[in-house]
């Protein structure tokens, strides 16, 4: 896969997926825009996949839990005359802990990230795709999309929102060469994680993936423009039964496989 003179604005960079898929789509040709709260980090990875592919590299600081910085980063790639090709919806965060117990300040940061964020740059950026009959849209979503997660609800319905919407306007693309995929990995072994301190729990013990898989397979999802991907086997296994499984039952399963060993 290597698309010269196409460009990628990629927002949560800084580390896991985020990061895997600015260094594989560098490797590709892509030219880059990352956009993070970090401006050391940016500053550094900008530099280094420069020297190391010979691509256009330019970043952005912004933090996009707050409403008026996709607004913001759309203006300053205007400002700068470049064209996203790609846009990758990666940044994120969660809140672990029971909804009653949860600090408000974090969940409303949480649905502005994961939500509002990757619907407001789809929203900005996706006109002029359509104008030139040419991009693509991937939004990252979950397998707790699928699934409603026991302390872990908030996130799990905005990643359920993603998946959906990434589907509704799929479909609305239908017959242009504009596109919309999903990515929707379980457990990843990132900052993210340690972060939310999942990794002691048993899904993330037996049944995590590293970012560079999950991050290639949204690089196949592009490139075979499939509109939901669940990387990993045993993960689309749990994508599949959950169907069959009533839904009491599901979410028992699903509070237990976040139980910490």
């Amino acid at each position: 896969m290597r698309e010269n003179n196409q460009t990628a604005l990629i927002t949560g960079p800084s580390s896991g997926i985020g990061e895997e898929f600015a260094k594989q789509l560098a490797a590709a040709g892509y030219n880059l825009v990352l956009v993070a709260r970090s401006e050391g980090k940016l500053a550094s990875m900008c530099e280094q996949l420069a020297h190391e592919y010979g691509i256009t590299t330019h970043f952005i600081v912004a933090d996009l839990a707050q409403l008026d910085a996709p607004e913001m980063v759309f203006q300053q790639t205007t400002a700068l005359d470049i064209q996203i090709d790609l846009l990758i919806n990666n940044a994120g965060i969660d809140v672990y802990a029971p909804f009653a117990k949860s600090d408000w300040g974090d969940v409303h940061r949480l649905i502005n990230l994961n939500v509002n964020a990757s619907l407001h740059l789809t929203h900005l950026f996706l006109p002029g795709m359509i104008q030139r009959n040419q991009g693509y849209i991937l939004n990252l979503g979950s397998i707790g999309s699928f699934i409603p997660g026991p302390n872990n609800s908030v996130y799990a319905a905005t990643k359920a929102l993603v998946r959906s919407f990434s589907r509704g306007i799929a479909a609305e693309l239908r017959g242009t060469n504009v596109g919309v995929s999903c990515l929707c990995p379980g457990a990843v072994r990132t900052a993210f994680a340690d972060k939310s301190n999942l990794n002691g729990t048993i899904l993330f013990h037996y049944a995590s993936s590293t970012p560079e898989a999950v991050a290639a397979a949204g690089i196949r999802a592009i490139q075979h423009k499939t509109h939901v991907c669940v990387p990993g086997f045993i993960n689309q296994l749990i994508v599949f039964f959950y169907r069959f499984v009533p839904g009491r039952w599901m979410t028992r399963i699903s509070k237990w496989a976040m139980v910490r060993r």
